[in-house]
């Protein structure tokens, strides 16, 4: 559980983040600490592979993680039981989002990392999830929250993508024909979503395929659940 005692030692922890960006040396060497209460392993492991693959660029990118991990963590709430996270897990994610240079993209790794330490969220700690997250443009993510942001109803028909990300609804009452085709950014984006398995689409006789409609997949769905948002 997360209890007042936890969140005061997070506070104080924060501080010491703080601290360490004075020294990126520092910060690269000690960011393991933060998920140490979380991993299912020794941080000394932890510690020694992130002092290898971490380097000075990172080390920045690597302290926003934290704090946007944390902002995560906190809005999970008090009684949240906590599952361990295994430590190639950790590790990947860590390297991966520490990589991350846009604000956007970086938040779905603390989004993973924090529904994943869940033990209520159903989300378990996939490294599909991290190949996926890792393939995603920023365009790439916001269609694909747009998608997933439409709820799921019984017999509901596929997506429309022409107005991708701005405006995802479902085809209901509407004929292919009446559907504008989606813009080549829109199809490159949704091309790449289907390749990593997040949507997918239909085709015709000929197996060209349909990019006016997207349909949502089991992959995708569990994706989404380990990203869902818990703070602003």
């Amino acid at each position: 559980m997360i209890d007042s005692e936890s969140a005061q030692e997070a506070a104080k922890a924060v501080q010491e983040v703080a601290k360490a960006t004075q020294s990126a040396i520092d910060a690269s060497r000690e960011a393991g600490g933060f998920l140490a209460k979380y991993l299912d392993g020794p941080l000394t492991q932890m510690s020694a592979l992130l002092e290898d693959r971490l380097k000075y660029a990172r080390s920045i990118r690597l302290v926003r993680l934290q704090h946007r991990f944390r902002q995560e963590v906190q809005a999970l709430g008090t009684q949240v039981p906590i599952q361990p996270l295994p430590v190639n897990f950790a590790i990947s994610a860590l390297e991966e989002g520490s990589l991350e240079d846009d604000d956007e993209l970086q938040d779905l790794w603390a989004r993973l990392l924090a529904n994943t330490v869940d033990a209520s969220s159903g989300v378990a700690p996939r490294r599909a999830h991290i190949s996926m997250i890792r393939d995603m443009s920023r365009m790439d993510a916001l269609i694909f929250e747009a998608i997933y942001g439409v709820p799921d109803v019984p017999s509901g028909k596929a997506i429309v993508t022409y107005e991708l990300p701005g405006k995802a609804y479902r085809a209901d009452g509407l004929e292919a024909a009446e559907v504008p085709e989606p813009s080549e950014e829109i199809v490159l984006s949704l091309s790449n979503l289907e390749r990593i398995g997040a949507v997918a689409f239909g085709s015709t006789w000929s197996g060209a395929e349909v990019f006016k409609f997207a349909n949502k997949t089991t992959a995708g769905r569990e994706l989404m659940k380990a990203i869902k948002r818990r703070s602003i």
